[in-house]
């Protein structure tokens, strides 16, 4: 059977209407392709591969955009040099945390300040003279403060370089720091930021009910205000009695060790491990600190000398001739001085050495010959009429131990500073300041 024939079977149409179809394709075979219209066909399927591999590039470009911004803001940006010290690299990341931790420090006590002018303004409701005192210490910290809180963003850089070049020099001179070291600090500061102590550092000394370690103290605030700085002084009494001291220990030590490191970790951006590298750097610079005010001299010239301040030269003068005509040097110093401890002194200023005073006043205080008084010498702080009681070499008290160590420190830090520090700091680096209690 023929295929016409079967397909006519099957579907039981005529023989003759397939035929028919069979040829009408014999007279009608498909068309082949010309060459425009084949050379038209590769052009489109070439412009289709072309606009593909544009909208390829364009998403491999956006991709890599992302990728790049990425890169560039949580790897590249945080790790970029703010400062090199001798070679090591000071990077934004630990930069911007100690700026964060710096003015979370410094807002902390500006709110313990306040806080603590609230509640003695509680309780000195009937005494408004001593509470206005209080109002103008609190005030003059707060202005300290704000100071303070203005500088910080370049000044946390300046402590991250210190301590970089503390820790060379302390390394120079065989001084570390153990790890028992830190974490008994660590326990310190936790501790003294819940108003206590160890039972390590309270058992140093009594002392400790008062007065925080100095290390500690840098980590916590500290009371400011106090209504005995304005009374006068009560004589002492045979037996004082021993002062309370909290000990926080424990379950509690470990509650505040973790209620520190949340706060840091919210407010600074700071892990544990930080914390423990800032307390590091801190006993580092102490230790050098020390070290290096071995080799000072204790015993140093010295002048002993009395003034009189005033706030214009005519005044100056005045007190000036009132000297010449024989008057008591303490008697017109009480009568005219605006000095304010002159109620307490008569103008006597003590002992001191050599850079202790402004420069002007420290260079009369060292030149003039002993017994003689001064014409006016303008400082910033007015005009003073200077006696030199006395100058000799002398012991350094406890005070005057302190500045000749600072300035020991301060000699070896400037020096250090200036032949290894490279500095590529500028005000954009600091991160945003939107809580800022003192405005922008």
């Amino acid at each position: 059977m023929t295929y016409i024939a079967a397909r006519a079977a099957l579907t039981g149409r005529p023989r003759i209407f397939f035929e028919r179809i069979q040829k009408m394709a014999k007279k009608h075979p498909p068309r082949e392709e010309t060459r425009r219209q084949i050379a038209i066909s590769q052009k489109e399927k070439a412009e289709r591969r072309r606009v593909m591999m544009i909208m390829g590039g364009i998403a491999l470009l956006i991709a890599l955009i992302l990728i790049g911004g990425g890169v560039y803001t949580y790897i590249m940006t945080p790790n970029q040099a703010l400062a090199e010290v001798n070679g090591q690299k000071i990077t934004r990341q630990d930069y911007q945390k100690r700026v964060l931790y710096e003015r979370y420090l410094l807002d902390e006590q500006a709110s313990f300040v306040q806080l603590q002018l609230q509640q003695l303004a509680q309780s000195l409701q009937d005494s408004p003279e001593l509470l206005q005192s209080l109002e103008g210490q609190a005030n003059q910290q707060l202005q300290q403060i704000a100071s303070q809180r203005f500088a910080v963003d370049r000044d946390a850089l300046d402590l991250l370089i210190e301590s970089k070049l503390a820790e060379e020099e302390a390394a120079k001179r065989g001084i570390s720091v153990s790890d028992a070291e830190i974490q008994a600090t660590y326990q310190e500061v936790a501790a003294a930021r819940q108003g206590g102590y160890t039972e390590a550092s309270a058992a140093e000394t009594v002392e400790a009910g008062r007065n925080a370690t100095a290390t500690a103290a840098m980590f916590t605030p500290t009371p400011t205000l106090s209504a005995t700085e304005v009374t006068a002084a009560e004589p002492a009494t045979a037996s004082q009695p021993t002062p309370t001291i909290n000990v926080v220990s424990g379950d509690a030590l470990s509650q505040a060790i973790a209620d520190w490191e949340k706060i840091m970790s919210e407010q600074a951006n700071m892990t544990p491990a930080d914390l423990k590298a800032l307390i590091r750097a801190q006993l580092l610079r102490e230790k050098l600190y020390e070290a290096l005010g071995e080799d000072i001299e204790t015993a140093v010239l010295q002048a002993h000398v009395r003034h009189i301040l005033l706030e214009d030269i005519e005044a100056a003068w005045a007190a000036k001739q009132r000297l010449e005509n024989g008057e008591d040097f303490a008697e017109v110093a009480v009568d005219v001085s605006t000095d304010p401890s002159v109620i307490s002194n008569n103008g006597d200023l003590g002992w001191f050495p050599r850079k202790t005073m402004v420069p002007e006043f420290d260079d009369a205080a060292f030149t003039l010959p002993v017994g003689e008084i001064s014409e006016p010498i303008k400082t910033d702080f007015g005009f003073h009429i200077i006696e030199i009681l006395a100058r000799e070499d002398r012991e350094l008290d406890e005070q005057g131990l302190s500045r000749e160590k600072a300035g020991a420190y301060n000699d070896w830090l400037d020096a250090a500073k200036a032949s290894g520090v490279e500095d590529f700091w500028t005000l954009d680096d600091a991160p945003p300041d939107t809580n800022n209690p003192f405005g922008q």
